[in-house]
C-alpha cells in the first residue's frame, strides 16, 4: 500500500477501488468519469479499456487554460505517465460550455465533445427580495475564497462606491483556500474598507436562505468552466454581476444581470448601476433569471440531454445536436 507515501497520498491511490472497478465494469455499458489528476480517474479509464466499455469523461474544468497554469509540470507528468493512456479511447468528453469545449480542443482532445451545462435544483418557496422591510441591502459573493475568484478586485471596486451606498453591505461566503481570506482581510484593514463580512462555508438550507436574503450576486472570477453559484443565485431570483471569465452571456441576453470585462472599473460601474436600480426592477430581473435557469438548467432538462448522449455512445440513437 503506497497511499501513505508522501507525495503519493495526494493522488488518492486505492487498490480496493481499482479492484472493484475492474470486477464490476463488465456488468455495465458505460463508465462515466468525473475529474482528472487523481488515480481514481485513471482507474475508471483502465476499467473501461479492459472491459471494452464506453467511457464518458467530464473533466470538470480541469483542462481549461487557467486551470492548467496551476502545477503545470506535475499535471503534464501525470498526463503522460497515466492519464493520457487511460482516457485515449473515451467515446465522448463532456464540457459544460463552449469555452470549455474550446479548451479541450486546444489541449489536444480530438474525441467528440458533448456540451451540456451543469444542472441546478430550483428552490421552492419564496424567492429573493421577499423581505421588503429590510433596510440594508446585500451584495453577495458565494464561492470558494481562492485567488482566481477575483476578490481583491471586488474589494477595491466596493471601496470605491460604498460611500455612495450607505444602505448596502458586502457579504463574502465560501470556504477559504490557502489562507486567501487572510490576504483579503489584510487588504480590508489596510484600505479601511467598511461593511464587509466573511461567513465561511455555507451549505444546504443555510445557503438557500443566504441567497434568498441577497439583493445582488457578484462573481468577479478570472476563470470558470461553468459557475454553478451563478445558476444558484438566479434560481433564487437574485440578479447577478459576473465577469467574462465565466460563460454567462445569458445574463445579458435574458436581461437578468450584467456580464462584464475583468477589472476594477467595469466591476465598479456595473455595481453602481445594479445597486441604483429601483428594488422592483431588480425583482423583475430576478424573475427573468429564475425562468432562464428553469428552462435551460433544471435537472430534468440536463438529465434528458445526458441520457441522449449515453444512448448515442452505445448505438441506440443518433448523435445529439449538442455533440461536436
Amino acid at each position: 500500500d503506497l497511499s501513505g507515501v508522501p507525495g503519493l497520498s495526494a493522488l488518492r491511490l486505492s487498490n480496493a477501488l481499482h479492484r472493484q472497478l475492474d470486477a464490476r465494469a463488465p456488468a455495465f455499458d458505460i463508465i462515466h468519469n468525473h475529474g482528472l489528476w487523481l488515480m481514481p480517474n485513471v482507474y475508471a479509464g483502465w476499467a473501461a479499456k479492459r472491459a471494452s466499455k464506453a467511457l464518458v469523461v467530464s473533466p470538470r474544468g480541469m483542462l481549461t487554460k487557467d486551470a492548467l497554469k496551476f502545477s503545470p509540470r506535475k499535471k503534464r507528468l501525470f498526463w503522460n505517465a497515466f492519464q493520457a493512456y487511460a482516457l485515449d479511447q473515451a467515446a465522448v468528453w463532456h464540457a459544460t460550455g463552449v469555452d470549455e469545449a474550446d479548451d479541450l480542443r486546444a489541449f489536444g482532445i480530438s474525441a467528440p465533445i458533448a456540451i451540456i451545462p451543469n444542472g441546478i435544483d430550483l428552490p421552492s418557496g419564496h424567492l429573493a427580495w421577499h423581505k421588503d422591510s429590510a433596510t440594508t441591502r446585500t451584495i453577495l459573493f458565494l464561492s470558494r475564497i481562492h485567488p482566481k475568484k477575483g476578490l481583491p478586485t471586488l474589494l477595491e471596486a466596493w471601496n470605491r462606491l460604498e460611500a455612495d451606498r450607505a444602505d448596502w453591505r458586502l457579504i463574502i461566503a465560501g470556504p477559504d483556500e490557502n489562507n486567501h481570506q487572510g490576504q483579503l482581510e489584510a487588504q480590508i484593514k489596510r484600505d479601511r474598507i467598511p461593511r464587509v463580512s466573511f461567513l465561511g462555508a455555507v451549505y444546504g438550507d443555510d445557503k438557500v436562505e443566504l441567497l434568498r436574503n441577497a439583493d445582488l450576486f457578484v462573481l468577479p472570477t478570472l476563470t470558470e468552466n461553468f459557475g454553478l453559484a451563478v445558476a444558484e443565485a438566479l434560481a433564487a431570483g437574485v440578479p447577478a454581476v459576473v465577469t467574462k471569465g465565466a460563460p454567462w452571456s445569458g445574463l445579458e441576453t435574458e436581461r437578468c444581470g450584467w456580464w462584464i470585462d475583468h477589472g476594477v472599473e467595469p466591476l465598479e460601474a456595473a455595481l453602481r448601476v445594479a445597486t441604483a436600480l429601483p428594488r422592483a426592477e431588480r425583482q423583475e430581473m430576478g424573475l427573468r433569471g429564475r425562468a432562464y435557469v428553469a428552462r435551460d438548467f433544471a435537472w430534468e432538462v440536463i438529465a434528458r440531454e445526458m441520457i441522449s448522449v449515453y444512448r448515442w455512445v452505445v448505438g441506440c440513437s443518433e448523435k445529439p445536436s449538442f455533440v461536436v
